[in-house]
């Protein structure tokens, strides 16, 4: 169950990240479709806390750099986002191809931290976005990490609903495609999710967190890169092990 106010807490910080412009009462009140005194209730509070503030007199409000600070220190806090994250950015341009961290959130996996190809014609998706499991590469090789009768029980209980029509909803397939990316290294989304897009993945355990790292890209551009792009993003999880090791860190 979703609570009211924290859901126009994020609409409203959504509003301005889309719109990136100072907005009146009125203006807010009518983009996120909430009563005027509701509307005035959250702007009021996020001011007296220094979220927000007024441009001009009557010039409407925009956040301060404050929401910015606070996040920023709590990414600096995420045992993996502070040690993967550049070498993402290494991987992105050397494959050409966007890249993914992504954790476990029941049937779903949660985008952490995304680097995006610069390529014109690209895969994209931003942190905070969820996708099935089941269909995605980077959630094959975090299930991979189950005992095998885990994997299986696991896969009979998993939730589908979410499914489209390419997605392999199968527990038996499934268990088979998991168990055969366990042999081979790493996972392959053959257009499972998202039509024309094929990502491969694997498994990432930093902190005694279990993520999967993928690169995702159109299926013109991966087709009959899947080796090399794999090897690709074994040596980038080498070398996050290896920066861990340097550190004294825990894997």
């Amino acid at each position: 169950m979703s609570v009211r106010q924290v859901e126009n807490m994020i609409r409203f910080f959504e509003f301005f990240s889309t719109e990136q412009i100072p907005a009146t009462l009125t203006q807010l009140s009518s983009a996120l479709s909430m009563p005027m005194s509701s509307t005035s209730n959250l702007v009021r509070t996020l001011r007296n806390h220094g979220y927000l503030y007024e441009v001009r007199r009557r010039g409407g409000f925009y956040p301060t750099r404050r929401m910015f600070d606070v996040s920023q220190h709590i990414m600096d806090g995420d045992p993996i986002l502070k040690m993967v994250h550049d070498h993402m950015a290494d991987l992105c341009s050397e494959t050409g191809e966007t890249v993914l961290l992504a954790a476990r959130d029941g049937s779903e996996i949660i985008y952490l931290d995304t680097q995006i190809s610069k390529k014109g014609v690209r895969y994209s998706a931003n942190a905070g976005e969820r996708r099935p499991i089941y269909a995605i590469s980077s959630g094959k090789a975090i299930l991979s990490a189950l005992p095998e009768e885990d994997l299986k029980a696991e896969l009979k209980a998993m939730d589908y609903s979410k499914a489209n029509s390419n997605s392999i909803t199968d527990p038996n397939e499934l268990f088979r495609k998991i168990t055969e990316g366990r042999r081979r290294g790493w996972f392959l989304n053959a257009t499972e999710f998202t039509p024309e897009v094929s990502g491969v993945g694997m498994l990432l355990d930093v902190s005694g967190q279990r993520a999967g790292l993928s690169v995702a890209g159109p299926n013109y551009r991966l087709e009959g890169r899947h080796e090399e792009i794999a090897s690709a993003l074994g040596r980038t999880i080498d070398a996050i092990y290896a920066q861990l090791d340097e550190r004294g860190g825990e894997r």
